[in-house]
């Protein structure tokens, strides 16, 4: 009897054995050795995570490129760099455009939201509640998804985003630095003929970011556009932004143009008797940008304004203009970004 007992008391401890013994040799499999140090085992084990197809969940997250607040929804989302690249490469680019230049465009938007995502991450903003940056994806701010993509563009969407897919996928991660660091690739649609340099509009000075001729844009569908004020209404907008402005009674005292840039764009100005710039007027007047002349007659203050964003940097209409021209996306990133490194 205590034979019998003893025979079965080790079948069952046999039979328990088992699983420890599958789980050593899986451990065994995936190279797991003490002797490892901590390091070691961490690289080993994503290493087999990132071949096993069979975890798809997991190596999605392992490519995600931006955690983004969005504005829309207030949640924070997880977006992988290709989805995110084509969301924003959709709202930043008419998809009319030639594939070289919405490659540009891609390589531009990837480069300038990881440089954004590394500053934020410096400053550690609480409203950004553990985002990267934030969007807007139903106003298309950014970045916008697929589904917002299907329901603005329509019967269109399949073609759209089959170009978007065929022209982002082989540039997808590409980035331009400077002394290993990511870029401010800024970039606007339609400059006045020549971009801007960066200490004009924002300060500060960068190597990559001087003017350069962009002549087609001249060229480009509203490149020119205008925009009316009553002399009392521009008045009245005036004294909203500026309390302790004062108008006299000379026209021409109303606006006046005090210096510009060599492309054009306006630096200094006075509104009645306060000091500012282009670039504030611009948003206060909702102008197209900077780079404006002032008529005033009968009562009324024209403005006409040539290009269409800040000046600095890429324009995308010049992208377009060369890629029609032949120039690929590099070409097209080199001269508008000169100095900077295309980097995998």
């Amino acid at each position: 009897m205590r034979q019998k007992m003893l025979f079965m008391f080790s079948l069952l401890l046999f039979i328990f054995s088992i699983p420890l013994f599958i789980s050593l040799k899986e451990l065994n499999d995936i190279n797991f050795n003490l002797k490892f140090s901590i390091p070691e085992l961490k690289l080993n084990f994503l290493d087999k995570i990132k071949k096993n197809k069979n975890i798809p969940e997991i190596k999605d997250k392992l490519n995600y490129a931006f955690k983004v607040l969005d504005q829309s929804t207030d949640a924070v989302l997880n977006i992988t760099l290709k989805d995110f690249t084509i969301g924003a490469v959709a709202t930043e680019m008419p998809l009319t455009f030639e594939a070289e230049a919405l490659k540009a465009q891609a390589v531009a938007t990837y480069t300038y939201f990881s440089n954004l995502k590394e500053k934020n991450a410096q400053k550690n903003d609480p409203t950004l509640k553990g985002a990267d940056f934030s969007i807007d994806s139903d106003k298309w701010l950014y970045y916008t998804s697929k589904e917002q993509m299907q329901l603005r563009w329509g019967e269109n969407f399949n073609d759209y985003y089959e170009k978007l897919c065929k022209a982002v996928e082989p540039v997808l991660g590409q980035s331009l630095k400077q002394d290993g660091k990511y870029i401010q690739a800024l970039y606007h649609s339609i400059s006045s003929g020549n971009t801007e340099d960066i200490m004009d509009v924002f300060g500060g000075s960068c190597e990559y970011l001087k003017p350069v001729p962009s002549p087609e844009d001249l060229l480009a569908p509203g490149y020119l556009s205008y925009k009316e004020f009553a002399l009392e209404e521009f008045k009245t907008i005036a004294k909203t932004k500026w309390p302790d402005a004062s108008f006299s009674d000379e026209s021409e005292a109303i606006i006046q143009i005090k210096r510009r840039s060599p492309s054009g764009m306006i630096i200094e100005a006075k509104v009645g008797s306060r000091h500012t710039s282009g670039r504030e007027i611009r948003d206060v007047f909702g102008l197209r940008s900077a780079n404006f002349d002032v008529n005033i007659q009968n009562d009324k203050i024209l403005f006409t304004v040539k290009g269409y964003g800040h000046g600095v940097g890429m324009s995308q209409y010049g992208a377009q203009n060369m890629a029609k021209n032949g120039a690929t996306y590099k070409q097209i990133l080199s001269w508008y970004y000169p100095g900077a490194e295309l980097c995998s």
